[in-house]
């Protein structure tokens, strides 16, 4: 083997190992990104439910006071 065909093996392999750290790294960047997402959309359900228990609370209190005063 001649030293240009062991440089361009040498090229070949540093390139598609290059290129699959690179396809790895896009895929978890992507992948973190949609984490981000679902757990920005899980904290937005959390807070609506809670601000819907809150109200229903103050509902609840309000007609029990209504019952005790009658």
């Amino acid at each position: 083997m001649s030293v240009a065909e062991a440089v361009v093996a040498i090229l070949g392999t540093a390139v598609t190992t290059l290129s699959a750290l690179g396809a790895l790294l896009w895929w978890v960047y992507k992948r973190g990104r949609a984490a981000g997402a679902e757990r920005a959309e899980d904290k937005a359900k959390i807070e609506a439910l809670e601000r819907l228990l809150t109200d229903t609370r103050a509902e609840i209190s309000a007609r029990q006071g209504k019952r005790k005063r009658s």
